[in-house]
């Protein structure tokens, strides 16, 4: 396995720097690693002419089997030197067809995960929601040329850091033992479909549970009144779990 650090910040050994460092340094001594500061790079765009600046980029990138996004957050989106790195590369991470769709191109099936820094706290972060947009848009870059995400990692609080908290570190080791882990193709439809098997019993189970005592209030139900009862309470139990896996769950601290 190699993995592959690609570093849009402006400074070396920033503490975006030093976390991607210690994710890169928790991966198990045999996977081979390596790391492309961005700002080494004078980075344009294909013009029809020779570009071996991209040329030695992409052969890199082709050569890992996963890669570490790993940029600050500047004005809630990612540093200009990722975006910039994303624009020009476009056209070697995806292919156009006549109808100007995108499709994956020659990076297809490999893995990325996003890591990202910014001054303000975690508490506020989760209600600002400052990092999310520094997530979409390598989310929407790199799984539009087909790429499969493993996960994310948000260091808050960097004003006036000069190193890594304990806990930043702790994460950076999660984050390598789930680079090792990872699957080799996005192969966990099944347990998907069990998921929402067991999600969708659970629901059920619930609220039957509530149509008893609701019973208990009126004598003899009818069918109408025990289709009405089961619907609302299980759309409610059914919003309030999306709500809490699409809104509260995710929200990046």
């Amino acid at each position: 396995m190699r993995v592959l650090g690609i570093l849009g910040a402006h400074q070396r050994h920033g503490i975006t720097a030093q976390l991607l460092a210690a994710t890169l340094a928790a991966l198990p001594a045999d996977v081979q690693r390596e790391t492309i500061f961005l700002a080494d790079y004078q980075i344009t765009p294909d013009t029809g002419q020779a570009n071996p600046v991209l040329d030695k980029l992409e052969q890199q990138l082709q050569a890992s089997d996963i890669w570490i996004m790993a940029t600050p957050t500047y004005w809630g989106s990612i540093s200009g030197l990722m975006k910039n790195f994303l624009d020009c590369m476009r056209p070697r991470m995806v292919r156009m067809t006549k109808k100007a769709d995108t499709l994956p191109g020659q990076f297809k099936n490999k893995h990325y995960l996003s890591l990202t820094t910014c001054f303000i706290s975690s508490l506020e972060n989760f209600f600002v929601g400052i990092t999310d947009d520094t997530f979409r848009v390598i989310d929407r870059a790199l799984t539009g040329a087909g790429l499969i995400k493993i996960s994310e990692l948000v260091g808050t609080g960097t004003w006036g850091q000069h190193q890594p908290t304990t806990k930043q570190l702790a994460r950076c080791r999660v984050l390598g033992y789930k680079i090792a882990q990872r699957q080799v193709k996005d192969d966990a439809t099944l347990k998907r479909y069990l998921q929402l098997l067991g999600m969708v019993a659970t629901m059920s189970l619930v609220t039957m549970g509530l149509q008893q005592l609701i019973f208990k209030l009126f004598t003899g139900p009818t069918f109408w009144l025990a289709y009405i009862s089961f619907v609302v309470i299980f759309y409610v139990l059914l919003a309030s779990l999306l709500h809490y896996f699409t809104f509260l769950r995710h929200r990046r601290r």
